[in-house]
């Protein structure tokens, strides 16, 4: 009997272990908030310091509000990689309830590491009164002041005021922000050790804005002592960036795109062998097609937002076909009927006649570089993915979370395939081989995306569903997941069966289909897991 009860101990560590809850936490967190007093509808920071005293790195943190009077209005960015020994202070934007009235909440912090683990158990708890009145007199007022929409590339200059409304000397121990992501510094003051009582500093600051599309709210961060107790308060002020390559400068884009600059140049959109296959030119020239592509972007922010403008006038201007007839863009503008394949050569002279770097990105089996096409454009975040087979346009994470990658990968990793990207030269085939740019760290990649689809509450049993699977399993699953229709019903699916069903079902399937070809839309193994077909 006592072997049985040993075992059994054994056995529920071990499962604890799995889940990552073990019993020394991984780091130390503090919480704290900037103001208990907001009016209704107004917005305070939640201020999150974590210290790594664990043994491997951290990569991310979800906080979870506990009332739903609250929401989170801009969520920090976590540092890439928090190392054992660092810390990092984490800022959260607020939006109160817009009834007045005295909540209380407890929040809860999630942290993953390194090792795929959840860890929880970090909580703090705070009162807030929405009111319309100011019951508590702000001590030490901080304003801030900087322009509300700027352009990529631009210096930005922001101006901090800070004023001690106590009746002794304040001691500033930092001054930080948190910018837009992309957003350098480029002067910064000293900040004085001391104010005195009734007095104001002056602190202005100069950054310079990414060459890329940003909205969002930048905050400062003042931390202070006062006598004996040190205190911190918060000030955000929203921004918007619009970056236009069609308007920018060589200089700019050659700044702002690196090596990828050269995506933009002119000339022909596939190689030799695509026009000899399909008997045609792709040749097109970048100054014709300027004007009408200016037409149809109209005011766009962005490289994003110009091309989601293209891909909607495509497809609401010309009819759909399986039959490609040239590659010549400029053909292609006056017809009426074109295959998607024509459309990928479409857009991409757009995009290019307007500064985005683009390319056509095509599966390569050694000899026919033509199969599956989409479309690839650079923007300061990265690559975004085109593709008219699929109706899909969004980043390339999001495409390898797409019901339409699996079966790709596939073809890679069974059959030797490679993606290429498709340049114009003297030989037959010319390539750019970029198959590691869509298959480095896919786990990691396709975990992000589906953990932003899943809620908080269920991503530590996503986590103990993950780790109950071999390597090949897990990505199978993390295909599956990504499959799924909508968001809803992945959650339902997480929140309802047991980790054990999941697990079970996800086995048999991948046992099942793991040497079988896969369908183009991996959706329907989504059905078959959740039992619809």
């Amino acid at each position: 009997m006592k072997v049985k009860r040993t075992a059994v101990l054994l056995i529920l560590a071990l499962i604890v272990l799995a889940s990552g809850c073990l019993v020394k936490p991984p780091a130390k967190v503090t919480f704290s908030i900037d103001k208990t007093t907001v009016p209704p509808g107004g917005t305070f920071h939640i201020i999150v310091t974590v210290n790594n005293t664990g043994k491997v790195g951290l990569v991310g943190a979800t906080l979870i509000l506990g009332n739903d009077n609250f929401q989170i209005v801009q969520e920090p960015r976590f540092p890439p990689v928090l190392k054992v020994g660092q810390s990092t202070q984490l800022v959260w934007i607020i939006r109160a309830p817009s009834r007045p009235g005295i909540y209380t909440f407890q929040v809860s912090l999630e942290l993953r590491d390194e090792l795929k683990r959840t860890w929880t158990g970090f909580y703090g708890h705070f009162r807030i009164t929405v009111s319309t009145e100011e019951n508590v007199p702000v001590r030490l007022s901080l304003n801030v002041s900087a322009p509300k929409r700027v352009f990529g590339g631009d210096e930005i200059p922001v101006t901090v005021e800070i004023t001690n409304e106590y009746d002794e000397e304040v001691e500033l121990l930092k001054v930080s922000f948190v910018p837009l992501p992309g957003m350098k510094v480029l002067g910064a003051p000293t900040p004085p050790r001391v104010i005195l009582p009734e007095e104001s500093v002056t602190l202005r600051y100069t950054f310079k804005a990414p060459y890329a599309y940003r909205d969002g709210f930048v905050s400062v961060l003042v931390q202070y002592r006062v006598g004996t107790a040190e205190k911190s308060m918060a000030k955000s002020f929203r921004i918007q960036v619009v970056w236009q390559p069609w308007e920018a400068t060589v200089e700019q884009l050659k700044e702002a795109y690196g090596e990828n600059y050269a995506w933009t140049a002119s000339g022909h959109i596939v190689d030799r062998y695509w026009e000899e296959k399909y008997n045609s030119s792709s040749a097109f020239n970048a100054t014709t097609f300027k004007p009408a592509t200016l037409a149809i972007i109209g005011n766009a922010s962005s490289e994003y937002q110009a091309a989601v403008e293209l891909y909607k006038w495509i497809k609401a201007v010309y009819n759909f076909t399986d039959n490609t007839t040239t590659l010549n863009p400029k053909e292609l503008l006056r017809m009426e009927t074109i295959s998607p394949r024509e459309a990928q050569i479409l857009i991409t002279a757009m995009l290019r006649s307007i500064n985005v770097p683009a390319r056509v990105v095509g599966l390569y089996n050694g000899v026919d570089c033509t199969a599956h096409p989409i479309t690839e454009f650079y923007t300061g975040d990265g690559w975004y993915v085109i593709d008219f087979s699929h109706d899909f346009i969004g980043p390339l994470d999001e495409y390898l979370a797409s019901p339409y990658f699996p079966r790709l990968y596939q073809l890679i990793t069974t059959r030797g395939y490679r993606l290429v990207a498709l340049k114009y030269g003297t030989g037959l085939h010319n390539h750019v081989d970029v198959t590691t740019q869509f298959t480095n760290d896919l786990e990691d990649r396709l975990m992000n995306v589906i953990m932003n689809r899943v809620k908080p509450s269920l991503r530590s049993k996503l986590d103990l569903v993950l780790n109950g699977l071999n390597e090949q399993e897990k990505l199978y699953a993390l295909f599956l997941f990504a499959s799924a229709p909508n968001e809803a019903e992945l959650n339902e699916v997480l929140s309802e069966w047991s980790a054990d069903k999941i697990q079970k079902n996800i086995k048999v399937l991948y046992e099942f289909y793991r040497d079988i070809p896969w369908r183009d839309d991996f959706t329907y193994y989504w059905r078959v897991f959740t039992g619809e077909v």
